[in-house]
């Protein structure tokens, strides 16, 4: 009898630890946002743990709602990409539910999932549209936002976001870091009108000049007088003030630009003829002499403004 008293109890003290584990498992969501999601150490910590994030379904997200781009900007038709790659940046991509799909909005959504994260930083997921992302959130659901939940500077930024000028600092990385790494783009093999085949090539600094300086080339348009300027001075039509650190941004890209220029006029570069694997050829391959320090400027410029872009949240 006393056996069986004990057991009874033991199983009521128990009942209380095994309600309280089920509660951790199915409890509240980790809050998530676009500036902590950059961070992969951080990420890696979350992973298959059920997270939660607001943003915005990007207008490209494929319309079968098979999954969605969500970004902290509303009015954003595609998602943004670091320059020259097709890694997603302030992008994540969210699934849904086995057999479910997303219905568009195009109001500020909640969205809660499980988040999952690539084995290592540069081994990155790849979605059908080939871009890159190290990771997604899955098993996910979302809510309209009520407008008391938005944050008070909502408003702003819905105005810069509506003025695509951030798309127009994206192009201007884009232009940056072709400035600052022009030996390593490059034509790829291809069949002319009339098949003969030609084999690709990296650019040559003559490529790199026509394709800067020529009026109607590729890179031409940021090589025009007052592009910088025309830029911020888009961002001041919106608000003097609020935007100051990425009116700085701008005119520290801009100051790497003038530098990636002086060093292709004063032919700072080597090159070598070698044999290229990627074009089973051989041919000049050129060599930036300042190419690294180039780079890694660039790289803290543009960490500078996306973390300056992820930092608003709703």
């Amino acid at each position: 009898m006393k056996r069986f008293l004990c057991l009874i109890l033991c199983i009521v003290l128990l009942l209380p630890m095994i309600s309280s584990c089920g509660e951790n498992e199915g409890g509240e969501a980790t809050k998530l946002s676009f500036k902590s999601a950059s961070t992969y150490s951080y990420l890696k910590t979350l992973d298959g743990q059920r997270v939660t994030i607001n943003g915005y379904m990007a207008t490209s997200s494929p319309v079968d709602g098979s999954f969605m781009f969500l970004m902290n900007l509303p009015y954003q038709s595609c998602p943004f990409c670091v320059p020259n790659t097709s890694q997603l940046s302030n992008t994540m991509e969210v699934y849904p539910k086995k057999n479910q799909s997303f219905p568009y909005t195009t109001q500020a959504i909640k969205v809660t999932g499980t988040l999952e994260v690539a084995p290592s930083e540069t081994d990155y997921f790849t979605d059908k549209y080939g871009y890159q992302f190290n990771f997604k959130i899955v098993d996910a659901t979302y809510q309209i936002l009520k407008a008391e939940e938005l944050g008070e500077n909502i408003a702003l930024w819905q105005k810069i976001a509506s003025s695509d000028v951030i798309s127009d600092v994206y192009k201007m990385y884009d232009y940056v870091n072709f400035l600052c790494a022009w030996n390593t783009y490059f034509i790829n093999n291809y069949t002319d009108e009339n098949g003969v085949e030609h084999k690709g090539f990296f650019l040559y600094a003559s490529d790199a000049e026509k394709l800067i300086k020529e009026d109607g080339q590729q890179w031409n348009y940021g090589y025009q007088e007052g592009y910088f300027d025309s830029i911020i001075a888009k961002i001041k039509a919106i608000d003097e003030n609020a935007f100051s650190s990425l009116v700085s941004n701008i005119e520290r890209a801009e100051a790497l630009a003038n530098r990636a220029i002086q060093e292709l006029n004063d032919k700072n570069y080597t090159s070598e003829y070698k044999y290229v694997e990627k074009f089973d050829t051989y041919d000049y391959v050129y060599t930036l002499t300042n190419g690294e320090e180039l780079i890694k400027e660039l790289d803290n410029t543009y960490s500078e403004f996306s973390n300056w872009l992820s930092s608003w949240e709703m």
